[in-house]
């Protein structure tokens, strides 16, 4: 081969050479852009997440700028690491895009929010493909109002109440706060006397534990953040939790707590540390499966009028006692009773004290077999102990109906049923329920004056 030969071959491999770095690099993919639809803006800022992507070239920068009714403001600006000859930008990029409306000087009303990212290509004379979005931003700073309609309220410690309310604008979340509880509420236009669409309702209840003096307030949060409430004339009626001591035998440790060591994997050789293992841990995890399962609550009231009491039954507990296990007179541990223990005949029918809906119907720990039934509007009723269960979950049940019979399941030392009743994720002294008299006077009235 000559040399004008060779120097051509040459000339041809550099051309295809530079040809084909020109084509990569020269590639026509713009980068992509994920985030929301749109965006509501209250008065508390709100973080936007924004997801980049370019796997050609490599994100090269980001511009993000908002356009409101005031003018335009810069926002967010960055460049990303990389190099006109090689790009090398990276292929993803997430981040967050903090919005300030006081910082950013917005008013009231529509905007948008214009986000601009390019690439390292060689397109547009070096300066990249270029990819744009346009955010809908609605701003809205003007806080729900909140009028509470319920008036002078008596709830117990360990008890329940009913408020009635009116929102100003359709609310993304409303209820009643207790303290750090929340008990969400819902519309209920016939609790008011003009059947006002704005009015809603949320039942409430004051935990045992609570501390004295904690602010109840309903609260009512639009789509943009904004939050309003209104205090109102609520009367604590305090309870007194007695000091109940509990014996335990020998023969209890060795039977009971042996049984249920070994089904539960409690380690140790020692029944006394896993009595204590048992009542106390093991509780405390139950206890949070419990207020899992009464959240899936409808919002509807289920129930209709009292509730009543297993038939038959005779309560041998008080509600709240404070419990304090002793062996050989030495405290071992402790716990809150919450509800109450009914004794009848063993194996006794055990039957919904009111209509509602199986939300569980199976082993639930220290409780044993146990059923738990929705009534609506965070109200739900407890039965444990059973030694058979009779519904399953998801069946709807009408007040007397047999769900169950008693029995000595879980952490019980003789046949009974443990009853109890919720609020959200506070256990309420059953005895209002099972008034005809509290229910109408304190519920009843309230959902229909």
């Amino acid at each position: 081969m000559t040399r004008s030969a060779r120097f051509l071959m040459g000339v041809l491999a550099l051309a295809a050479a530079v040809a084909g770095v020109t084509l990569y690099r020269a590639e026509g993919s713009a980068p992509t852009i994920a985030g929301p639809d749109e965006l509501v803006l209250g008065r508390t800022p709100r973080s936007l997440v924004l997801e980049l992507a370019d796997s050609g070239s490599g994100l090269r920068s980001v511009a993000v700028g908002l356009t409101h009714a005031r003018g335009s403001t810069p926002v967010l600006q960055k460049r990303f690491a990389g190099s006109p000859i090689m790009g090398g930008g990276p292929e993803v990029e997430a981040f967050e895009v903090l919005l300030d409306p006081e910082a950013l000087g917005l008013a009231e009303g529509d905007a948008f929010l214009d986000v601009e990212v390019s690439d390292w290509s060689w397109r547009r004379f070096l300066r990249g493909n270029v990819a744009t979005a346009r955010i809908p931003l609605r701003v809205d700073l003007r806080p729900p109002r909140v009028s509470v309609r319920s008036g002078l309220t008596y709830v117990r410690r360990g008890g329940a109440a009913l408020a009635v309310y009116v929102v100003s604008e359709e609310p993304a979340r409303d209820g009643v706060r207790v303290g750090e509880r929340f008990y969400p509420g819902q519309p209920w236009p016939e609790a008011c006397p003009e059947n006002d669409s704005r009015c809603r309702v949320a039942l409430f209840a004051v935990d045992v534990d609570d501390p004295p003096g904690n602010e109840i307030r309903v609260v009512a949060e639009d789509s943009a953040g904004n939050a309003g409430r209104a205090g109102f004339d609520v009367r604590v009626q305090e309870l007194e939790t007695p000091r109940v001591p509990i014996r335990l035998s020998r023969s209890f440790l060795d039977g009971k707590i042996a049984e249920l060591q070994e089904a539960w994997n409690v380690p140790g050789d020692d029944t006394l540390a896993a009595f204590k293992h048992i009542n106390e841990e093991r509780r405390r995890e139950d206890e949070t499966r419990i207020r899992q399962i009464v959240a899936r609550s409808q919002p509807e009231p289920l129930w209709k009028g009292a509730f009543r009491q297993l038939p038959n039954s005779k309560v041998t507990s008080l509600f709240a006692e404070r419990r304090v296990y002793q062996v050989d007179g030495r405290e071992v541990s402790k716990a809150t009773h919450y509800g109450y223990d009914l004794a009848s005949t063993a194996g006794a029918p055990v039957t919904a004290a009111n209509t509602g809906r199986v939300l569980h119907a199976d082993a639930l720990g220290i409780y044993g077999d146990t059923v738990l039934v929705d009534h609506g509007m965070g109200l739900v009723s407890l039965y444990g102990h059973l030694s058979s269960i009779e519904v399953r979950e998801g069946d709807s049940v009408a007040r007397d109906q047999v769900i169950g019979r008693t029995g000595l399941s879980g952490l019980a030392g003789g046949d009974h049923l443990h009853f109890a009743i919720l609020v959200g994720d506070t256990y309420v002294d059953p005895r209002e329920w099972w008034d005809p008299k509290w229910v109408r006077e304190h519920v009843e009235v309230r959902l229909s004056p």
